[in-house]
């Protein structure tokens, strides 16, 4: 909690604030790789060519130059030069929330709740909706449409869905006595009214579907209007705001239930909606998985990854559904992931195929889908006359773009691939292709002021070089925040102290914190809440994601062999390799310590007191590692 602000409060400030559209009050931003980030004129130095990114996917900031960088709060206490209270205020009057009413008793902010009450609230709130589902009176259009839907008790009981009331204080009533308004509007059941005369609930009139995270807790839901009733909107489905403990950006649905069927088959199958997912585990397709009202983000990319080797997107076979599976394809390919894309034949969707096909079938069709690039390679072919030669110009011209826009395709193998099977394909001379790829590179890098060329940093501007033993600490943060699950292993061999960078002791001790005290991994979005708008470590977060993902980190750590077996689970070699001469420098200083405590004293060995043999022990044990015994990484 941060100056009697509760987490909740300042997570749904967050959630209701663009980063980009805040930011660009001050700096005029151009959007990079598809909207992945924005660039402009970095407003805290003399920036002659743009080096400010802002990152929309991880809600935060940095200069690649002077190194700064922060959160929608930090940028408001840095350029309105304001305390954390006031900066607070300010981004929840621009998103029209109710700041916390002031405790009579002490005059402090009343705390909206923390994460653990907000869990606490939204599980309350899954089991009586899915109680009124089941057998409230005012539910039977929602059981019919169920019904219609052809869904099984079964299913509905496994997703535990639910129903609200057309009734706008349905939650207020039921949470008499339980827990108040502003825990209420914390979990996302209810908001203010725009006249602030009272709250309403949200999800009225809706069948509402809970969103689980990974540890299996709801975290929020989603709403369907039913046909029929009285409820009109324009939004047929409508999903909570985000929270701290619910980011949609990197959050699936029904990924709690197909952990374990996509680990097994190594591929995660992730459909556009609540419906579509639902019916496929209720087909037997059980590795499905649905984004949440978002396009895929990186953030999804990245979380997937630690448990495939590929995903397949599947949309609707309509224009609409082509036109999304490629807009959504040219920033992943150049991922460590095998990623395909799917139209579902005769202008179904997934739950309407599965109605008259069998799981196996469409398993027959994931199995077929094509990869990304031949996917956009089908579809240029579909609408363009390849047996022209100005047709197969047109084809080469657009496939070379879509290479081109691949951040982090460049030079790689999967390029050289790519490049070669399009010229066969089309029929063109491939050296010819390179060079039109190379050209419009060239091109946009001479248009473009937007690069990273490591000469235009000032003098005296940003963080200074770093030595060999600084890399490697840096390298372990790259494998934490590109493999978070690594943070058990890793926090049992090293700690804070074992690094002699201040930046890096403190990023590991908030990794090792967040695991230790929350339980939670230390994900990139998680990270950037508990940093808690520091400045400074906001910075080091961006830029370790930043290299991690240029030196194709997490390539890295799934490539290579395994090393040694610990507690059963194979190390790869990569982690081992960046642990080594961290846990050496340890041992060397831990050598120098041994040395001084035994030249302190003259007694025999028998008469040596616990602190002093253990220093003994220690030495003993290094100077075997120094003879080719290396000791156990434990």
């Amino acid at each position: 909690m941060v100056q009697g602000f509760g987490e909740d409060f300042k997570e749904l400030v967050r959630s209701s604030t663009s980063i980009v559209d805040l930011v660009s009050e001050v700096v005029a931003l151009k959007p990079l790789h598809g909207g992945r980030d924005f660039v402009g004129l970095c407003p805290f130095h003399d920036d002659k060519n743009p080096s400010f990114h802002v990152y929309p996917d991880r809600q935060s900031y940095r200069c690649w130059v002077c190194d700064q960088g922060g959160d929608c709060f930090r940028w408001v206490m840095e350029i309105e030069r304001v305390p954390f209270p006031e900066a607070i205020e300010s981004l929840a009057r621009r998103a029209r929330l109710e700041m916390p009413k002031k405790s009579r008793s002490n005059g402090t902010h009343e705390n909206t709740g923390r994460k653990t009450d907000s869990l606490v609230v939204v599980e309350w709130a899954v089991n009586l909706m899915h109680q009124s589902l089941k057998t409230g009176p005012a539910a039977e259009n929602a059981r019919q449409y169920v019904l219609k839907r052809r869904l099984s008790a079964e299913t509905v009981s496994n997703f535990k869905l639910g129903y609200h009331p057309e009734d706008w204080n349905w939650f207020l009533e039921k949470a008499k006595g339980k827990f108040t308004p502003a825990q209420l509007v914390s979990a996302g059941l209810i908001r203010e009214r725009d006249n602030g005369a009272g709250y309403f609930d949200n999800l009225v009139g809706r069948l509402v579907f809970p969103i689980f995270d990974e540890r299996g807790r709801p975290v929020a839901f989603g709403g369907r209007v039913l046909p029929g009733g009285n409820i009109e909107s324009d939004a047929k489905y409508w999903n909570s705001l985000e929270s701290a403990i619910f980011q949609k950006r990197r959050m699936l649905f029904a990924f709690n239930m197909a952990r374990d069927a996509i680990r097994t088959s190594k591929t995660a199958i992730i459909v556009e909606g609540y419906m579509d997912c639902i019916a496929c585990h209720q087909a037997g397709v059980k590795n499905a998985v649905a984004t949440l009202g978002t396009a895929m983000t990186e953030e999804h990319v990245r979380f997937l990854r630690r448990f495939a080797e590929k995903v397949v997107l599947v949309y609707d076979s309509d224009a609409a559904g082509q036109q999304a599976a490629e807009r959504s394809i040219s920033r992943f390919l150049a991922q460590d992931l095998d990623l395909r894309v799917l139209n579902v034949p005769s202008g179904k969707d997934p739950a309407d195929y599965l109605e008259t096909h069998s799981s196996e079938e469409f398993y027959q069709l994931i199995n077929t889908a094509p990869e990304a690039w031949e996917y956009k390679l089908q579809s240029i072919l579909r609408r363009t006359d390849s047996q022209s030669v100005a047709g197969r110009q047109q084809i080469l011209n657009q496939m070379v773009e879509f290479l081109a826009e691949s951040q982090g395709l460049a030079g790689t193998v999967r390029e050289d691939m790519i490049l070669r099977s399009v010229c066969w394909r089309v029929q063109v001379d491939e050296r010819t292709a390179r060079q039109q790829l190379k050209d419009l590179r060239d091109k946009t890098d001479r248009k473009s002021p937007f690069r990273r060329d490591a000469d235009r940093q000032p003098t005296g501007i940003g963080p200074r070089p770093e030595n060999a033993m600084e890399r490697a600490e840096r390298e372990m943060l790259e494998i934490i925040l590109t493999c978070p699950e690594t943070i058990d292993f890793i926090r049992h061999h090293i700690g804070a102290d074992d690094f002699e960078n201040v930046r890096h002791q403190r990023l590991l001790a908030l990794c090792i914190d967040l695991w230790k005290e929350d339980g939670d991994l230390p994900e990139l979005s998680r990270l950037i809440v508990a940093a808690e708008s520091d400045s400074e470590l906001l910075s080091l977060i961006n830029a370790v994601v930043d290299t991690a993902e240029e030196k194709g980190i997490f390539r890295l750590m799934t490539d290579q062999p395994s090393g040694d077996e610990q507690n059963g689970a194979s190390v790869p070699n990569h982690l081992e390799r960046v642990l080594g001469p961290i846990l050496e420098r340890r041992e060397k200083r831990l050598n120098l310590v041994s040395k001084q405590l035994l030249s302190q004293t003259a007694k025999p060995v028998s008469e040596l007191d616990d602190d002093t043999k253990d220093a003994l022990r220690r030495l003993y044990n290094f100077r075997q590692s120094q003879m080719g015994h290396p000791s156990s990484m434990k």
